[in-house]
């Protein structure tokens, strides 16, 4: 494979294989860089030439953990560690506590959504399992929690298109999984308040965001003319602001999970605005940004969830506001949808 040259560049060409590549430009070592694009069950990390089938647990056995990433998780302990040479991160399910036993059937439901995900590109790559552990691919900017601290250690990547681009990325996301994947919408449930939600989604090297935490999802299940739907409350009753309406308990008296109200997607689609406004930060030059998304997001907050948009349509607005607006001819690279996947815009009004 040919490598570094002139302007930065690095030439994408392919080895005897054919394989393909994904390149990005990485903000942290200044270059572009390339990592095989897989299938499933197997993995790609920048810099490797083939696609490696997953890690197998005497591989995994033999990794050394060398230092924790961030703050260590609420069921899970999260490490550092290195496979040949790459860094990558290795997740323990802390089984002997209530909150992992709790959170335990989640978890698998979570590994196999990564294994399987026909769309894969929008969730954290996996490299390895082994009962309770799993191994993943590192972003070394950690999650999204630390926008305004990267920011500043990356200045020249602190402009309004780089801010708008991560509300596109987030909401890209979410139509990817609201797409109807295998018959199947994906929901976060884990998302109680802003630093919860932004806490679960990775800084990618160029400023993008993957879903990291994919513990809490629940799948709506549907046909062609129903949709089995769902309520999340595996970790009790929710409050504040930040959730939508009907995921608050709706009655008088003691709340009792068993008689809370179902709801679909659209609880997703409420919270949309508090994150893109997060994203776009507090300094005055966003504020014609901002007017320029009231429209979108006044339908967002509509207390009524059929009267929501989708994501999609939430995405085409979005998009709008970066080329019109912010007037950025930046390529804008959003995550294909198998085109067998089932529409699901009709079953959701």
């Amino acid at each position: 494979m040919a490598l570094q040259l002139s302007n930065k560049k690095t030439i994408r060409s392919l080895d005897e294989e054919h394989v393909d590549f994904t390149c990005i430009w990485s903000a942290v070592d200044e270059r572009e860089k390339c990592k095989p694009k897989c299938k499933p069950g197997y993995f790609g990390l920048y810099g490797m030439r083939n696609c490696h089938p997953l890690l197998t647990c005497e591989e995994i056995e033999q990794l050394n953990t060398s230092s924790e990433i961030g703050h260590q998780g609420y069921v899970k302990e999260v490490w550092q560690s290195n496979w040949n040479s790459f860094p990558v991160v290795v997740k323990i399910l802390r089984s002997h506590d209530i909150a992992g036993i709790i959170a335990r059937p989640g978890y698998f439901r979570g590994i196999n959504l990564m294994k399987n995900s026909p769309q894969r590109s929008v969730l954290l790559q996996l490299v390895g399992q082994c009962n309770d552990t799993i191994v993943t691919e590192i972003h070394p900017l950690l999650d999204a929690r630390y926008l305004e601290t990267r920011l500043k250690e990356y200045p020249q990547y602190n402009t309004l298109s780089t801010r708008m681009k991560l509300c596109i990325s987030y909401v890209d996301i979410l139509r990817v999984l609201h797409s109807g994947i295998d018959r199947r919408i994906y929901v976060q449930c884990d998302a109680r308040s802003l630093n919860k939600l932004t806490g679960q989604y990775l800084l990618t090297e160029d400023f993008r965001l993957v879903l990291s935490d994919v513990d809490s999802m629940e799948a709506i299940k549907f046909n062609d003319s129903s949709r089995r739907l769902i309520k999340c409350t595996d970790w009790g009753q929710v409050t504040g602001y930040f959730p939508a309406p009907e995921e608050l308990w709706p009655y008088k008296g003691s709340f009792d999970a068993s008689k809370m109200p179902l709801y679909d997607e659209k609880i997703e689609i409420w919270k949309i605005p508090d994150v893109c406004l997060s994203f776009l930060g507090d300094d005055h030059s966003a504020l014609k940004v901002k007017r320029s998304l009231k429209e979108i997001h006044k339908l967002c907050k509509n207390p009524n969830p059929r009267k929501r948009p989708s994501a999609a349509e939430v995405l085409h607005a979005y998009v709008r506001v970066l080329r019109d607006v912010i007037k950025s001819k930046v390529k804008i690279s959003l995550s294909p949808i198998d085109q067998d996947t089932y529409a699901t815009q009709s079953l959701s009004h």
